[in-house]
């Protein structure tokens, strides 16, 4: 679960975005345990909605593209982007 959550909230600042992680709950067919722990995390790092761990359920969140566009206007990560070419 630690490395869920690190890994989406990684994700949101690295690219600047909202990330939604959803995630499923209970087990499958392989054995596999899943506990849920689906999230909203806005591209500072901060959940803006999240599903108890364990337990089905819905999560709603409100995006905001001019709050993303301010954001963005203020962090200029972007213009730090290299060019990638491979040969």
């Amino acid at each position: 679960s630690l490395h869920w959550q690190a890994l989406l909230t990684a994700r949101a600042i690295e690219n600047q975005a909202y990330v939604a992680g959803c995630n499923r709950v209970g087990s499958d067919g392989n054995g596999c345990h899943y506990r849920g722990d689906s999230r909203v995390i806005n591209p500072q790092g901060e959940i803006i909605a999240t599903a108890d761990a364990h337990q089905a359920t819905r999560i709603d969140a409100e995006l905001s593209m001019m709050a993303l566009r301010e954001y963005r206007e203020k962090f200029p990560a972007w213009q730090d982007a290299d060019e990638f070419r491979l040969r």
